[in-house]
């Protein structure tokens, strides 16, 4: 079985290896220099590292030499000097959690953009994930909303245990041959079948062939392990992209010749939709929805940006639910007297089945969202830019020069300002013992105040008018998908709790390098074998 989930940076193929020689040289010399930036700007007098100030190679060395260490790097340096830290030379990153709102979710009236080169590191532009400015994330969210409402995805129930159905028929199988199971294949599939059905009304039934599903997952993977290398070199990929197929196959890694086949595949679904005429008898998704929208103009209707969005909702639709339900499957089987209390829970309510109802119990409820805050969501800094509006922070743990009160920090329009999930959901002030996985920190009814104060800085799905879109369907397959789960007696093989861990960023979390995910052997049916 080949490796899985990331590849090493540091021992790509040959056709970025000297490259990636010359930024180690440049950022081990860049590392050890401490020279302030040599023009004065209103940041200047900012805590943080000198280096990272000045240029971008610092924050280069820890996302690539030191393969997804930087917001491990952002954490340390917090630690050192403070809430507020520059960590570029125009970035701001800010470890408070009451300042989050200020950051993400301001309210009506104020604006905030993306960062431009976070953007155009993700290649998916003319997404409404990719969409920079504030005001046309907002068009082309109004687009999509109503087909993403938790009610909307209530009508998913039927599919939804259809292929669950298909995921028991293989715990069956295995069970009666002993085989190995891998997880991470058998998620990958299912979310990748739910999210492809969503979207263009067919499914690539991937469930029915885990091998072509092992192998896209591994190629997906991959692609994520180069997404910090495309941050900071994105030239190369578009490079890369652009070679006709003749030249372009032999010297391009596998999981971008899959990302490429698989942009072309969906710009063939996309077409044959756009060519196609409303009908009683077509099947209805999300691309016939806008296709035929009145609140979307011709231009949000071209080829280009449909195939960026349809990029955008399969990958993120597929690889981050199955991050969750990985967490939570590994803990269910690991400690066992988390999944007797929720077999527990699941035998007092037997006509709970699907998602809509599933969702209403407390404790199946606890492990998914404590399955979510331990994947961390969006792992990188997630900036934020403020196109016209002055932010001021004030650090109450510091004094100004003249004692006279807290030292404030005033920062500029069109800086961007981050936090990132791996400083709010590790605060040992909202989360004690936080790396620990423990459902019952989701069960204190009699601490509402201390609850609610989780809740409120839980940002797996991000926060404001940005939050994540897909949230209502990842909520409903993982919730699906564990109450099913917990109707098998399994065992982990050759699986460690680092299979599941935040070890590396690349955009999501990712475990350690060189993991198989996570596999198992079914041992029956709980209560019957």
């Amino acid at each position: 079985m080949s490796q899985a989930y990331h590849v090493d940076i540091r021992s790509p193929s040959a056709w970025n290896s000297c490259l990636v020689v010359a930024i180690g040289c440049s950022g081990l010399l860049l590392h050890y220099l401490d020279a302030p930036p040599p023009v004065p700007g209103p940041l200047t007098d900012f805590p943080g590292p000198k280096l990272a100030g000045l240029t971008y190679w610092y924050e280069c060395y820890h996302d690539i030499i030191r393969p997804g260490q930087y917001v491990f790097k952002i954490k340390e340096l917090h630690a050192r000097y403070g809430p507020i830290i520059r960590m570029g030379p125009d970035d701001i990153s800010i470890s408070d959690p009451d300042f989050v709102d200020t950051i993400y979710a301001p309210g009506p009236g104020h604006k905030r953009d993306k960062n431009v080169r976070q953007i155009k590191a993700l290649g998916i532009n003319s997404s409404v994930g990719g969409s920079i400015a504030h005001d046309l994330h907002r068009k082309r969210r109004e687009a999509l909303n109503s087909f993403f409402s938790h009610q909307r995805i209530g009508r998913l129930n039927p599919e939804l245990a259809d292929k669950i159905s298909q995921i028991e028929t293989v715990f069956s199988r295995a069970k009666e041959s002993s085989e190995v199971l891998n997880l991470s294949d058998i998620y990958y599939a299912f979310c990748n079948d739910i999210v492809h059905e969503y979207c263009f009304g067919n499914s690539p039934n991937l469930l029915h062939d885990l091998q072509l599903a092992s192998s896209r997952r591994q190629n997906v993977a991959n692609v994520l392990g180069r997404s910090k290398f495309n941050l900071h070199f994105g030239w190369v990929r578009d490079i890369m992209q652009s070679l006709p197929p003749s030249i372009g196959t032999s010297i391009t890694p596998p999981g971008i010749r899959d990302m490429i086949a698989f942009r072309r595949s969906i710009s063939i679904q996309i077409a044959s939709i756009l060519a196609s005429k409303p009908s009683l008898n077509e099947a209805p998704s999300i691309f016939t929805y806008l296709r035929d929208s009145p609140h979307l103009p011709v231009s949000e209707k071209s080829p280009h940006r449909l195939q960026d969005e349809a990029t955008l909702l399969i990958m993120a639709g597929t690889y981050s639910p199955i991050l969750s339900l990985l967490v939570a499957h590994y803990h269910l089987i690991a400690r066992p007297e988390i999944m007797a209390k929720l077999r527990s829970e699941l035998a007092i309510h037997p006509a709970a089945v699907n998602a809509t109802q599933l969702e209403q119990l407390p404790y199946l409820s606890a492990i998914v969202q404590e399955s979510h805050r331990l994947t961390f969501g969006l792992t990188g800094r997630n900036p934020r830019v403020y196109p016209d509006e002055t932010i001021v922070y004030t650090d109450k743990g510091t004094t100004d020069a003249g004692g006279s009160g807290p030292r404030t920090y005033t920062i500029p329009p069109g800086i961007s300002l981050s936090t990132s999930t791996l400083l709010l959901h590790t605060d040992e002030s909202i989360f004690p013992d936080p790396w620990k996985f423990d459902p019952e920190r989701w069960m204190m009814t009699d601490d509402t105040e201390t609850l609610g104060r989780r809740r409120r800085f839980m940002m797996s799905f991000m926060r404001g008018t940005r939050g994540c879109i897909g949230m209502h369907l990842a909520n409903a397959e993982i919730t699906v998908a564990v109450a099913a789960m917990a109707r098998w007696d399994m065992s982990l093989y050759d699986t460690t709790a680092q299979d599941v861990a935040f070890c590396h960023d690349y955009h999501v979390m990712c475990p350690r390098l060189g993991s198989k995910g996570v596999q198992v052997k079914v041992t029956g049916r709980a209560g019957r074998d």
